[in-house]
């Protein structure tokens, strides 16, 4: 009895040591990452300091130039939209970054599906944790875990969850020196060739935590004095743009500017701006960053 428990302590024993081993590992590598996403993400978060600091989806990945906007605006201007993530993980981003600097300027681009709405693929909104694992340690960052999950805190404290799906990653981005980025911009390439519109489902549920971390990012930048534009950037074939009155409202009760071209008709007019209905192509972002200058210098007061 005694020798199978001995081998029982042993096998946990040799678990724990690389759990903890690979913690250390992918701890490291994503500390000291050269480039790819991993340096990307963590120089943005732990490192730079940027002016103007864009947050959002892809949609505010491929929607904002912002090596024109820095150039036009005379400004550092960085684009930290994500795929598939939304106002979630933006608050994330935006508590570690202020940190170590201080934007002049929050733009947030809307969409709907992650930022108002219930989303099929939320997994009960988990999927926004991902790119927060490696900072659960900062006490905003562990807070926004334990808000979604308690399990996911827990289970984070695991070298191996932490970093399981990172290490192959995080170990070439180390090995390979960074590439000049486009300040984070990502455009897309190609031209929307058919009527194709954006679908909008009248029956969607509002989604509260959403809602609650919208009025956390505005409280966030409020406290350090800094200001917030919300933007609404234009969908093909959107007809009107009350899908986004949620969010209109908590803007207008906090007195945050709220700039909707989320329906422009210019932009309908012009297929040939867009790559496919909910997003803009390269020529798309660089007209739309064009227009976005005079609303952000009035915000600046420039």
């Amino acid at each position: 009895m005694k020798k199978f428990l001995f081998h029982i302590l042993l096998f946990f024993a040799v678990i724990g040591a690389v759990d903890a081993f690979v913690g250390l590992a992918g701890d490291y590598l994503q500390r000291n990452a050269k480039g790819g996403k991993t340096g990307q993400f963590n120089n943005l978060v732990m490192k730079d300091n940027h002016d103007i600091l864009v947050l959002g989806s892809s949609r505010a990945l491929h929607h904002y130039d912002t090596p024109f906007l820095s150039d036009t605006l005379g400004m550092d201007v960085y684009n930290a939209g994500f795929k598939g993530n939304g106002v979630i993980l933006a608050c994330g981003i935006l508590e570690l970054v202020l940190k170590h600097s201080h934007p002049k300027l929050i733009v947030f681009d809307i969409e709907p599906a992650f930022d108002i709405y219930t989303y099929e693929d939320d997994d009960n909104h988990k999927r926004y944790l991902y790119n927060l694992k490696p900072y659960y340690r900062i006490p905003e960052i562990g807070d926004i875990f334990k808000d979604i999950s308690r399990e996911d805190w827990l289970a984070v404290h695991s070298g191996m969850v932490r970093h399981n799906t990172s290490i192959i990653t995080m170990t070439v981005d180390n090995l390979v020196a960074s590439s000049k980025d486009s300040a984070g911009f990502e455009p897309l390439a190609g031209t929307l060739l058919s009527e194709t519109k954006a679908v909008i489902d009248p029956d969607r549920e509002i989604d509260t935590l959403k809602i609650r971390y919208v009025e956390r990012l505005i409280g966030i930048a409020r406290a350090k004095e800094i200001p917030v534009l919300f933007i609404a950037s234009p969908k093909y074939g959107c007809t009107d743009s009350s899908e986004l009155d949620p969010l209109k409202g908590i803007c207008l009760e906090n007195q945050v500017p709220f700039l909707d071209y989320y329906s422009s008709q210019e932009f309908n007019s012009h297929r040939e701006w867009f790559q496919e209905a909910t997003h803009l192509n390269a020529t798309g972002a660089r007209i739309f960053s064009s227009i976005i200058c005079g609303d952000i210098n009035s915000v600046l007061q420039i």
